[in-house]
């Protein structure tokens, strides 16, 4: 803390020919009054400059008839601001300001200014005038602080916020199913329309699959089933059976389309049964379900079904025909189109393209209009969610916050990227409490990135260096630096960009590491915007 002296001796000689009394009252003696001011280099913190200037006055310094007046300025390349005056009175002055005793005293201004560009360089004055028996003169200025730390401005407060994904996939999987019955304790394929028809329907879809380039088929599987009537054993058998006779079916419909085909037999089908009967018109159905979910032994459950008479032929009709079964399970992979393919079908059947294709050819697209005509058409054919939010990134892109806004009335409600992307924006607008409620909404990483930037701008230091914490935010470095975190800061920095190096600068500046500076500064200075703030900065006054 720096002290500075301010003597009234040239004052008392100004103020002689006032009056012989008003000579008497006055101290013509060399006693100074000693100003300090806390910080001494003044800090932007949330948009404001605060400091404390205190003032002692020494005994005899202001007599008990004078009056005094000090009025705290900045003064910087844009001009001046001036502060709050305070005006200090004797004991004998009749009027309510602040009185200071002939025996001397302290008192602690506090002043507080509106940071605008430029102060980063500027001089806190403490302009004083002296008033006696009606007469008044102007004391030399009393400099407090000199320069500005304005770091928290290089907060990146755009907001970070990405596309959503597409949903496109390259490689999908694929499973397609048919099941053949079986009579009641029967392991013979029955020879009925129902099975014809489902075979003849699955060999036409496999014979697709096979003479698809895009489709490899990676598995097959028979599994075969028994409803849960006759005893465990006994249906284990009959599945077992009907695994067997399946097999030989599927010689049939699926040649030549794998040679490893897993057969395997389940026995009685409790989940199938379950399932049916959710599915079923039977009355009280959920009551059955209730009182079949008691018993854990299959036989138990089995008999407990035949207790339930006055439905049991229901069941024996409407469930477990569709019980007596195996299915056949076929597997396979599905290669999609090329990035090259998707744009020479969106030169010519653009129309044939899914909702995915489409959102996947605007990401690999170049062209920033023909971007937006891809999302566009999402938007149009199947009012895409996805499609109305990445319009409105690329509109926030440009910093076209209505477009934006627009497009995000099309989301839907409680999309948790959307209440980011609001969040960003009342971010850009100033809003900062309100950005914050919509990023603790949203509860991204992105907005939990975003509530920690917010925190820099209100000046919450310490909160917004324990949100960002191990984000890798582009704020987190600054937020250290900003809460006193000087190692944090230290071990974080990087040099990836001019800016990063320029707050890697600052970290190693406040940690008193010279040669980090020298290191991290002529890589910021690289970018002619960083060498120009780094030889006005104050930051790095003890390293010029």
């Amino acid at each position: 803390m720096k002290a500075f002296k301010i003597l009234l001796a040239a004052a008392v000689a100004a103020l002689v020919a006032a009056s012989c009394s008003s000579q008497k009252q006055v101290n013509s003696g060399g006693s100074g009054l000693e100003v300090t001011c806390e910080p001494h280099i003044l800090e932007v913190v949330g948009g404001k400059i605060n400091a404390a200037i205190t003032l002692n006055f020494p005994e005899g310094y202001l007599k008990t008839n004078a009056m005094m007046v000090t009025t705290p300025v900045i003064v910087y390349s844009g001009g001046q601001r001036t502060g709050t005056a305070v005006i200090y009175q004797g004991e004998q002055i009749k009027a309510n300001y602040r009185v200071i005793p002939l025996k001397g005293g302290q008192h602690t201004q506090n002043v507080s200014f509106d940071f605008a560009n430029g102060m980063e360089q500027c001089v806190l004055e403490l302009q004083c005038k002296l008033m006696i028996a009606g007469k008044e003169v102007a004391l030399p200025s009393i400099k407090v602080a000199d320069g500005c730390i304005a770091t928290y401005r290089l907060a990146d407060l755009s907001g970070e916020f990405s596309l959503k994904p597409d949903g496109f996939e390259r490689i999908s999987n694929y499973t397609t199913e048919t099941s053949i019955l079986f009579d009641v304790n029967s392991s013979q394929v029955k020879n009925n329309t129902q099975n014809k028809n489902a075979l003849e329907v699955y060999k036409s879809y496999l014979r697709e699959l096979q003479n698809d380039p895009r489709y490899n088929v990676t598995s097959a599987e028979i599994i075969a089933y028994a409803s849960p009537e006759g005893g465990v054993d006994l249906n284990d058998k009959l599945s077992g059976d009907r695994a067997k006779a399946a097999e030989q079916t599927w010689s049939k419909v699926g040649s030549g389309l794998s040679d490893d085909v897993k057969v395997s037999s389940v026995g009685q089908d409790w989940e199938g049964f379950k399932e049916a009967m959710a599915n079923s018109d039977i009355e009280d159905k959920d009551l059955i379900l209730r009182v079949l979910s008691m018993y854990s032994d299959p036989e138990v459950r089995e008999q407990e079904i035949k207790n339930l008479s006055f439905i049991y032929e229901d069941i024996k009709k409407d469930v477990f025909p569709g019980l007596r079964r195996a299915s056949f399970v076929v597997s396979a992979e599905h290669t999609g189109y090329s990035d090259e393919e998707l744009k020479e079908m969106a030169e010519k059947q653009l129309a044939l393209l899914s909702e995915a294709e489409v959102l996947h050819l605007a990401g690999v697209t170049e062209d920033r209009e023909n971007q937006k005509y891809y999302y566009r058409v999402t938007t149009e054919r199947w009012g895409s969610n996805t499609g109305f939010y990445d319009l409105a990134v690329l509109a926030l892109n440009e910093n076209k916050i209505d477009v934006a806004l627009a497009y995000l009335t099309h989301t839907e409600e409680g999309d948790r990227d959307v209440q980011n992307l609001l969040g960003v924006i009342e971010m850009r607008r100033g809003r900062y409490a309100e950005a914050i409620n919509l990023f603790e909404q949203s509860g991204t990483d992105d907005a939990k990135k975003n509530a920690g930037s917010a925190k820099i701008a209100l000046g919450d230091y310490a909160a917004a260096a324990q949100a960002l914490a191990g984000t890798g935010s582009r704020n987190e470095v600054l937020a250290y630096i900003l809460a006193g975190q000087t190692d944090d800061a230290a071990a974080a920095a990087s040099d990836a960009t001019p800016r990063d190096s320029y707050i890697a600068a600052i970290a190693a500046a406040r940690k008193g590491d010279a040669s980090g500076v020298k290191k991290y500064l002529a890589k910021a200075s690289e970018d002619p915007v960083y060498a120009e703030k780094a030889a006005k900065d104050a930051e790095f006054a003890d390293y010029r």
